[in-house]
């Protein structure tokens, strides 16, 4: 290849300017049949490369990537859990409404149709969780259908607390009960438990079968896991408590998530009237804000299916051809019954089947004084007495975060035009022997 250097004068100075003798590479339909079976051209490969990479490049050098991705917010209702996740969950139907799905993301004009044949390398089951995760304490309270003065919520409290009136005169056990608060974690139970709930299913035609796997060989979790991403810190959790009140409240739950703003450091007796089991006794409590902050881990599970081989795609080893117009045919298939009911107790509101509030076991009494065990307190008062208390030992869950369930299908788009000349010429440059072997 020639190479000229020209050589200028400004003001004292040497200019170099390079030229270089432009060359054509015969690619495509520029590629004669003797080039491509003789590996001219500046091909590799001969004629099976150039083959591969005119089949492989389209009008382009990077691959499509079809896909739908449901955005599911935390908490479900259980009608809407058992709706979508059913004995079958279709992301490609061409439903645009989804009860309980709040996003629908495709890539396509009807969604599960290709509207252009595609190529197809590789697919993918993406599952995406919250990338963090946290938990702390408080409680449940009736949600207020109007403006009412927000009752004080503390770390802990007896039944004699609340019977003579330390928590105030709106706060009952009927509209106040001890609660847990969980950011992301449900959303990571839940999306491993689906992926190994389910099959993955790809039919085509009418009965073709070609792929049925397990969800969890075939998927590939968000590596929010990584050394480089994981971590932990603190969260403020007072707009995370904001965010999920509201979905709780759009729900239609009976109550909303108080944080912890004061801590019980023990009990008094009064001499002012009372009718609770320990005669007037009620707790001693002082503010705090050691809750307005919670430990927060970034991360989580990583990749799961080793059919991926720890890629976003799981390669199919014979390209599959997807031709436009017809239904792909992707869908999951319920396989076990017990990983299906740990996903929906993760999903629902009312932690389906434990209900509302959740009970260590299903006969113990939590709420009255004759069926706990009752515990004797020291009081404060200068005169130590020893009063029973009683706590109950149930709690309301409150959950957040986003999960993500989506379908992706990579490979290279053969337009009209182009699939029929590679039709046409697929012979011509590979040979008929080339071609039957490949």
């Amino acid at each position: 290849m020639a190479t000229n250097k020209v050589v200028s004068r400004m003001a004292g100075q040497k200019k170099y300017t390079f030229q270089r003798e432009k060359r054509r590479v015969p690619f495509g339909r520029g590629l004669t049949v003797e080039q491509a079976q003789s590996g001219l051209g500046g091909h590799e490969g001969g004629a099976l490369g150039a083959a591969d990479k005119c089949i492989r490049c389209s009008f382009g050098n990077i691959p499509v990537i079809e896909e739908v991705v449901w955005t599911i917010p935390l908490p479900l209702t259980s009608s809407e859990a058992i709706s979508v996740f059913g004995e079958t969950v279709n992301l490609l139907s061409g439903s645009s409404s989804v009860p309980g799905v709040a996003s629908i993301d495709s890539t396509f004009l009807i969604n599960g149709i290709l509207q252009t044949d595609i190529f197809a390398q590789g697919i993918g089951v993406h599952v995406f969780c919250e990338p963090m995760s946290f938990s702390t304490i408080g409680n449940a309270f009736a949600a207020p259908a109007q403006d009412v003065a927000t009752p004080p919520s503390p770390d802990v409290f007896t039944s004699n607390d609340i019977a003579n009136g330390a928590l105030g005169t709106t706060v009952t056990t009927e509209t106040f009960g001890p609660a847990v608060f969980e950011f992301g974690n449900p959303t990571w139970r839940a999306g491993w438990n689906f992926i190994n709930a389910y099959m993955f299913l790809w039919k085509t035609n009418q009965r073709e079968l070609v792929m049925n796997e397990l969800a969890a060989d075939v998927s590939y979790f968000g590596s929010f896991a990584d050394a480089a991403a994981a971590g932990t810190s603190e969260v403020a959790i007072i707009e995370f408590v904001a965010a999920v009140n509201a979905a709780y409240r759009s729900k239609g739950s009976a109550t909303i998530f108080l944080p912890v703003s004061f801590r019980r450091v023990g009990s008094v007796t009064t001499d002012g009237p009372g009718s609770g089991v320990g005669n007037g006794n009620r707790g001693l409590f002082h503010p705090t804000r050691d809750f307005d902050l919670a430990p927060v881990t970034w991360g989580g599970l990583r990749w799961q299916g080793y059919g991926c081989r720890g890629q976003m795609f799981r390669p199919i080893e014979s390209p599959c051809f997807i031709e436009r117009g017809i239904p792909i045919g992707m869908l999951f298939q319920s396989q076990d019954a017990v990983h299906q009911a740990l996903m929906l107790e993760a999903l629902t509101i009312d932690n389906d089947p434990f209900g509302t509030n959740v009970s260590p076991d299903e006969n113990l009494l939590v709420t009255t004084a004759t069926g706990t065990a009752v515990m004797l307190e020291q009081t404060l008062d200068a005169t130590p007495a020893y009063a029973p208390q009683v706590v109950n030992v149930s709690r309301q869950t409150f959950k957040g975060g986003i999960l993500k369930i989506g379908i992706k299908i990579k490979g290279w788009e053969l337009p009209g035009g182009w699939k029929a000349w590679c039709s046409e010429n697929i012979l011509n440059m590979v040979g008929p022997e080339a071609a039957v072997r490949n």
